[in-house]
């Protein structure tokens, strides 16, 4: 048996498959499990709990989990990234058909993980370029991403924050698309790789690694070839609209793995524009690595 490592998830990776399908983890000796998990508060509770050894995360929320104690979880957290992973996989403001313009949301009940969240910034950045203020909406916490693609399906949001294969089901869906995370910034980084600060230096060398060379593979493999490989782990993933987001250049895969410092201070900007704790120059430079 190889080393064993529970990742904590939102939405399923395409690039852990393509690990699987290389077998990257069998020859670096690795057991990768994943498990998904419900809200970020959780994630973040499971990764220092030690429930789950990785998180694929947002950097947004290790900025606020490993900076400040004014979070959810009520205390700062040893947490640290190894890589990039995304510049989002298309984060867009969707609502359901009905509405012909975003500012028919003022009044309406929208979608947040938690209204902290990274993503609920975003959405907060989105919705006022739409004309929408904070004040005049109300926020349904219900969960990470696929929950919240559900719950406006159901009726029980007008609008939320997609991404990844949610993404794409809301499209095939009907949902409205309005806004994406590249009108917002266009060095928008949208998931990391982290562990905890004690995570063995040799095991997280290995799993950068066989991250990245997964990463140029879905790349730079024929499409058809990386789209039969990933229906083949999720039909979801599979289609050509999915593989076209993973190597789109405004939201996709990120071959350079080094968390960067602007990228980091692009996501304090938003954090500000927002009116939410955003950390110091410092402590964004500790966290990031270049």
């Amino acid at each position: 048996m190889g080393q064993r490592l529970v990742i904590g998830q939102f939405s399923d990776s395409a690039v852990i498959h393509a690990i699987r399908h290389l077998e990257l983890d069998r020859e670096s000796n690795l057991e990768l499990e994943v498990t998904r998990v419900p809200s970020s508060p959780a994630q973040f509770a499971s990764l220092r709990d030690g429930d789950i050894d990785v998180a694929i995360t947002s950097p947004d929320n290790v900025l606020l989990y490993a900076t400040t104690d004014n979070q959810p979880l009520g205390e700062k957290l040893d947490i640290r990234m190894l890589r990039t992973i995304d510049r989002g996989l298309g984060l867009a403001l969707f609502s359901r058909p009905e509405f012909e313009a975003v500012s028919e949301l003022r009044g309406t009940a929208i979608g947040v993980d938690v209204v902290r969240s990274g993503f609920a910034l975003l959405l907060f950045r989105m919705l006022d370029k739409g004309g929408v203020a904070r004040e005049s909406a109300t926020f349904e916490e219900l969960g990470a991403t696929p929950k919240r693609l559900i719950a406006i399906q159901e009726g029980h949001a007008s609008a939320t924050i997609l991404n990844a294969e949610s993404r794409i089901a809301a499209i095939d869906a009907g949902m409205r698309e309005w806004c994406t995370s590249a009108d917002i910034s266009d060095s928008y980084l949208g998931t990391v790789l982290a562990v905890r600060g004690d995570f063995d230096p040799k095991v997280a060398q290995q799993l950068v690694e066989i991250w990245s060379e997964a990463t140029r593979w879905l790349l730079e493999s024929p499409a058809a070839e990386v789209a039969t490989v990933l229906t083949a782990a999720n039909p979801h993933l599979g289609t050509s609209g999915y593989v076209e987001l993973l190597r789109d250049s405004r939201f996709g895969l990120l071959l350079d793995p080094d968390v960067k410092a602007g990228d980091l201070e692009e996501l304090c900007r938003i954090r500000r524009e927002a009116d939410a704790y955003a950390p110091n120059s410092d402590a964004v430079a500790a966290l990031a690595h270049s």
